[in-house]
């Protein structure tokens, strides 16, 4: 990913002439091949850290969170004080300054530091131009984007100075009256020093002096971050003014709490932008990834039962990905500041490119994402009624797509799916759309119904229930409770199971009276089926007080991941032969084991 993240760093921008509009294009790719874009697909896999994969010094472990536009919103308007950094992959700046803030942040105990990439895509949709010409399907510039973080922001050097070429970190303070405490950016790497810029950006977490102590970073959390965001879009969609609905599509009540505090623990949505989406899919193992949005109310219907199934399983993920890039919810101020008011799906780059004037140019983040998604099954396409016309490569200059993905030929559009979506995704198998949340007609004539529910429906509202109305012959409850049954075929492992990187039985090297500590050995536990929940790891037979293991216990393993421990033999035991047996157990019936043994001779 860091190579292609590089390469396609040195795209350059060309200006073009595409029916009677100026249009900003990448370049056309080197003579020698196809250049590589953000979300091309990556030779040999990533590791599934978007940031360690995209960023030259900087390992898994690092202090960084990769958020979208709407997370960085609701961190601008939250009380605390948070460390931010604008910063991209594809930027010089970045690439030289990153790993020395990194490091600083470590030395300086600082856990968390918020990373936004103002190229939404990655590679060129910059949305602090003001003359950018992507826009939203209804015309809006993506500029818009940038707008909407600017006014939550203080009128400051750091920002009033800003431009997208910069990475800039800096210390915000939230709450009624936004502060930024101290920043340090870097315009240009010519002369940088690595010293120089450790010692500005150890003043940042300092509050802007050289000397002191270190301001602790503050943390909001994914759950945070959903609950107060679906409460309150659900509340502005169900109760609607308090007008009511003869249809049964809203509950009418003045409040919403699609989360409730009791989902905190073992909360396992995680939003996560374009990039790090093509990141994800670029990497091995099985991922669940939800399609959702906050505006939409047919997200709000399932998200809630979608959490709670991944706590119930033991996932620690679930990624949520938004098609609308953000500018989703508008919130009040003061005593309102958790209440919408307004909601909007302008930016949703599921739309169609209107080739006339560029509207809704942006579609080309949804097109080349779904080509990773190879033949999966959508209500849209099975019914062959409707699929996504976009740019490839977002060369504004080229051909937009404009055939049907069901039809045969070339120029495909994207097939189209639709708000909420939900799936098992595995790049190495010939589907990589493995698993599937969709409701299949009763015709049984190979068409599909998508689960686009009312929480009312959910629920199961006495308005929700006596409503006329029917999907597919079943009533909108029965559709609905259907619905919440089906996630199981996503999310419910298949099986359980670990592998051992050792069975039988180990002979530890024979040893003398008076030997010196032994060499540990090293096994490896291996997920082979859902998340484990927490392991054991035991020791039992004759000599099994004779053996040490380096650790009691396991934390949960996710689907297709590993962890490890060892055992060796004690010190100072007299001639003999010492036997033991080691197992690993868990929840679901896990259990592996296999023998040790270990000779003292006279």
């Amino acid at each position: 990913m860091k190579s292609i993240m590089k390469k396609a760093a040195v795209g350059i921008i060309t200006l073009a002439l595409a029916f009677t509009v100026v249009f900003n294009t990448v370049a056309s790719a080197e003579a020698a091949g196809p250049q590589p874009y953000p979300w091309s697909k990556v030779t040999g896999g990533t590791t599934g850290d978007y940031i360690a994969d995209s960023y030259e010094n900087i390992a898994t472990g690092h202090v960084f969170e990769s958020v979208t536009q709407e997370r960085l919103l609701d961190i601008l308007s939250s009380k605390g004080n948070y460390y931010i950094v604008f910063a991209s992959p594809k930027l010089k700046t970045s690439q030289a300054v990153l790993s020395t803030i990194n490091a600083q942040a470590k030395k300086d105990g600082i856990t968390k530091i918020y990373h936004f990439d103002p190229f939404i895509d990655g590679y060129q949709i910059d949305i602090t131009k003001s003359d950018s010409l992507f826009k939203a399907a209804n015309g809006t510039s993506v500029n818009q984007l940038w707008t909407r973080i600017t006014d939550l922001l203080p009128s400051e050097e750091a920002i009033a100075n800003y431009t997208s070429d910069d990475t800039l970190l800096f210390s915000y303070n939230g709450g009624s009256s936004p502060k930024i405490n101290a920043y340090y950016s870097l315009k240009d790497t010519e002369g940088f020093k690595t010293a120089a810029a450790a010692a500005g950006i150890a003043k940042v977490f300092r509050g802007g002096q050289s000397a002191g102590s270190v301001v602790a970073a503050g943390i909001r959390t994914d759950f945070e971050f959903f609950q107060r965001v679906y409460n309150a879009s659900a509340t502005y969609f169900n109760y609607n003014n308090g007008t009511p609905d003869p249809l049964g599509n809203r509950t009418g009540a003045a409040a919403t709490e699609i989360f409730t505090d009791d989902d905190e623990k073992g909360f396992a949505l995680h939003q996560v932008n374009f990039a790090e989406l093509i990141n994800l899919l670029n990497s091995p193992g099985d991922h669940l990834i939800f399609f959702g949005a906050s505006w939409c109310h047919n997200t709000q219907a399932i998200i809630g039962s979608v959490a709670r199934k991944a706590k119930d399983y033991g996932y620690q993920k679930i990624y949520v990905y938004d098609t609308t890039q953000g500018n989703q919810l508008t919130f009040g101020t003061g005593n309102d500041i958790n209440k919408v008011t307004a909601i909007s799906n302008a930016f949703n780059s599921r739309n169609n490119v209107v080739t006339t004037n560029g509207n809704g140019n942006i579609s080309y983040l949804y097109g080349e994402l779904a080509k990773y998604f190879g033949n999966f099954i959508t209500e849209n396409n099975s019914r062959q009624n409707n699929s996504i016309s976009y740019y490839p490569n977002g060369n504004l200059a080229g051909t937009a797509t404009s055939t049907a993905p069901w039809l045969s030929g070339d120029n495909l559009n994207a097939i189209r799916l639709q708000l909420p979506f939900l799936i098992s995704y595995n790049k190495d198998k010939a589907e990589p759309v493995t698993k599937q949340w969709l409701h299949k007609n009763a015709a049984n004539d190979g068409t599909y119904t998508e689960y686009m529910l009312e929480l009312a429906w959910v629920l199961k509202t006495p308005s929700a229930a006596a409503a006329e109305g029917s999907v597919d012959g079943l009533s909108k409850v029965d559709f609905a409770s259907e619905a919440v049954a089906a996630l199981d075929k996503v999310l419910k492992p298949d099986k359980y199971g670990i592998s051992l990187s050792k069975t039988g039985k180990y002979t530890f090297p024979s040893a003398s009276v008076g030997y010196p500590a032994q060499k540990a050995y090293g096994v490896t536990v291996k997920n082979t089926g859902g998340p484990t929940g927490k392991l054991t790891v035991a020791l039992s037979g004759s000599g099994s007080k004779y053996f040490t293991l380096s650790k009691a216990s396991i934390s949960s393993i996710v689907p297709s991941g590993s962890d490890s421990f060892t055992i060796k033999p004690k010190t100072g035991l007299s001639a003999g032969t010492y036997k033991a047996v080691v197992t690993v157990t868990g929840s679901n019936e896990i259990s592996k084991s296999f023998n040790v043994s270990f000779t003292v001779k006279r």
